[in-house]
């Protein structure tokens, strides 16, 4: 069938590296590039987990291998690119999230966030240039987050981070356009698997979370998956240095993120407390 057919594997061939792939997000994106026919190396600080997902990959037919990788240690970063025999695709998936606020942060703890979010975008993309000048399909897909624009508190080095992993993708994309290589990245809201989110329905003020998602659910990682793959094939040939968020249509919304005008969330002591509006 012709190119817009879809029954052709979309990255047959390709050679894909996905960071923080033991995860759910990560897994997802590597299973899912996999079924296109990628070849896919996964990344993770995680020894088992990658491993066992990159076995998981392995028993269903697909080309997998598994790297243990720190995303903030240069030098790890450099040697793992090093080993690669090409790469068409970097994925940025690796992350984590710390909260406390602005005054209760201390310097470590904002490192630690920021290094874990954005430097190690910085490094992976750096290692991986090279090999990517080389590739006829070259693309980048960063993993920010709509927490980069729509604040919560008590995330302000996530939130810092993620909007920095914006501005570092438009900046890829502009300095590898002329070697061809497209650079985006996804802003995922609140991502939950399907079983998880089945057992969460069951607990009080689960539907508070699910009215702030105009779809009535959550985001399921296969939806980031999805995004993903669109971004690294060429269905978006054309498309470069955006910012595709995936959350239902929850930032659409009011600055409150509320559907239910009669409440309203307010922040107290680390958690979510609703009350009636005044």
């Amino acid at each position: 069938m012709d190119e817009w057919g879809l029954e052709a594997l979309l990255l047959a061939g390709r050679k894909a590296l996905i960071t923080g792939a033991g995860g759910k997000i990560g897994g997802a994106i590597a299973e899912r590039f996999a079924s296109e026919g990628c070849i896919v190396r996964l990344a993770d600080i995680r020894a088992a987990d990658v491993e066992a997902a990159a076995a998981r990959l392995r028993q269903s037919g697909s080309d997998a291998d598994a790297y243990v990788l720190d995303v903030t240690d240069e030098e790890t970063v450099r040697r793992v690119f090093g080993e690669l025999d090409g790469l068409d695709i970097l994925v940025n998936n690796a992350g984590m999230s710390r909260g406390r606020s602005i005054q209760a942060s201390t310097v470590e703890q904002w490192n630690e966030v920021m290094n874990a979010n954005l430097l190690s975008v910085f490094l992976c993309t750096k290692y991986a240039l090279p090999l990517l000048k080389h590739s006829t399909v070259p693309a980048i897909v960063n993993m920010s987050s709509i927490n980069a624009s729509r604040m919560n508190p008590g995330l302000p080095a996530y939130a810092a981070a993620k909007s920095g992993i914006i501005a570092l993708t438009q900046q890829t994309a502009l300095e590898g356009a002329a070697y061809r290589i497209r650079a985006n990245c996804i802003s995922p809201g609140l991502t939950i698997g399907a079983e998880r989110q089945q057992e969460l329905r069951a607990k009080p003020g689960f539907d508070i979370d699910l009215d702030c998602y105009p779809l009535g659910r959550l985001g399921y990682p296969e939806d980031v998956a999805n995004a993903a793959l669109f971004l690294a094939s060429d269905l978006s040939s054309f498309v470069n240095g955006i910012n595709l968020v995936v959350d239902g249509g929850m930032s659409l919304q009011a600055v409150s993120g509320l559907v239910r005008p009669e409440l309203r969330r307010r922040w107290k002591t680390g958690v979510y407390r609703l009350e009636p509006e005044e």
